[in-house]
């Protein structure tokens, strides 16, 4: 009897799983792809098709496009420029490759710095980081938004139907590398985000035990975010653990608000993405829901001494990648994969050793084995 129930439990669970719905992600003869960044805009056009071409012989499946590529979508305000893309985009098609496009919402155009530096972030000594890098618009700013949800409606209605567009990524590693905002739309938005915490000023009081040390606050107003510059000791942890929900909640909302603008416009085969840093502040992957599912990005040989054995450096830590796995399976939708694996050395550590001899395929059988449907390195050229 115990065996006959045992039997049509495994049945009753195998009948379950095969009708579970299908992952929105890659189609099930690709569920193994593997893909490759390019940036056309930094090449002559003359050297595209050769790139794309021989991407294709090695079996690359697909690629990476434009999320660096602001100024060139829209060099002056309002006049945009999506040619060269549409060309790039053919090529690829051309040659077999699906193509990822991504919002170039981490590097707005110097017109737009320049006219309004009201967007930039503003570090706690009150100097605003300028153009010249990435990711130096500000989460906070409503007027960055309504600029980054145009050229994403923009980009979004031209691709959103094209064929060889299988999915969209928002931004690229959100993070701010972890600098803390304080402008002023910031202050101003960490206020609000208080009050609908806490409702009244005696319940953020309450729990930041702001007794101690006459700390009391009489208005949300007068509440700033914590930073070490302005207070002679450390901040109060209270208020520092929810400066870091705070910055959570906003990067969320910023990747959730594009996730909803492309949806507007996008076909229902394409999916959408973001690649975040695992274990690294402000981000939240819980937070980020907007999305189909998240991807993630992983460096494992920079110059430091790490791993095991003598060419460990060369290898990595070894559980990087199966903890990075384990974190972001299933956090949204049924997928998940690597957006950036290093294919080769890098050239922004302290020390830029070669990865050892097939230590790039061994990442990529990790990945594979913690449940990963894809890998793109970074990058072709």
């Amino acid at each position: 009897m115990k065996k006959s129930l045992l039997v049509l439990a495994l049945l009753f669970s195998l009948a379950t799983f095969s009708q579970s719905p299908v992952d929105k992600s890659f189609p099930p003869e690709e569920l193994f792809a593997l893909g490759s960044y390019y940036y056309p805009e930094q090449w002559d056009s003359s050297q595209w098709e050769r790139d794309l071409k021989k991407m294709s012989e090695m079996g690359i499946k697909f690629t990476h496009f434009a999320e660096f590529a602001w100024a060139m979508m829209e060099p002056e305000e309002g006049k945009y420029d999506f040619e060269w893309l549409d060309r790039a985009v053919s090529l690829a098609e051309k040659y077999g490759l699906k193509v990822i496009m991504c919002t170039p919402t981490p590097t707005p155009p110097a017109w737009l710095s320049k006219k309004y530096p009201d967007i930039l972030i503003q570090r706690d000594n009150g100097v605003s980081i300028q153009h010249g890098r990435r990711q130096h618009a500000s989460w906070s700013s409503d007027r960055y938004r309504r600029y980054v949800e145009n050229i994403v409606s923009r980009l979004a209605m031209r691709y959103g139907n094209h064929p060889a567009v299988i999915g969209w990524q928002i931004d690229n590693e959100p993070g701010h590398y972890g600098v803390v905002d304080y402008s002023e739309n910031a202050q101003l938005k960490f206020r609000i985000w208080l009050q609908k915490k806490y409702g009244t000023i005696d319940k953020l009081n309450d729990t930041w035990g702001t007794s101690f040390w006459s700390e009391t606050y009489q208005d949300f107003d007068q509440v700033r975010l914590p930073s070490q510059q302005e207070v002679p000791d450390k901040p109060n942890p209270h208020a520092m653990l929810d400066l870091n929900r705070f910055m959570a909640d906003e990067l969320a909302g910023f990747v959730n608000m594009q996730a909803d603008i492309l949806r507007q416009h996008i076909n229902k085969d394409q999916w959408i993405t973001t690649n975040l840093i695992p274990v690294f502040n402000p981000v939240d992957p819980v937070r980020i829901d907007h999305t189909d599912f998240l991807t993630y990005t992983r460096y494992l040989v920079t110059g430091h001494n790490q791993g095991i054995g003598s060419q460990g450096f060369r290898m990595g830590i070894p559980e990087d990648l199966g903890f990075s796995n384990d974190q972001f399976r299933n956090r949204v939708g049924k997928t998940f994969g690597v957006m950036e694996l290093q294919p080769g050395q890098v050239n922004w550590g302290v020390y830029n050793p070669q990865p050892l001899p097939g230590a790039v395929r061994m990442w990529v059988y990790h990945v594979f084995a913690g449940g990963g449907k894809f890998v793109c390195n970074y990058r072709f050229r």
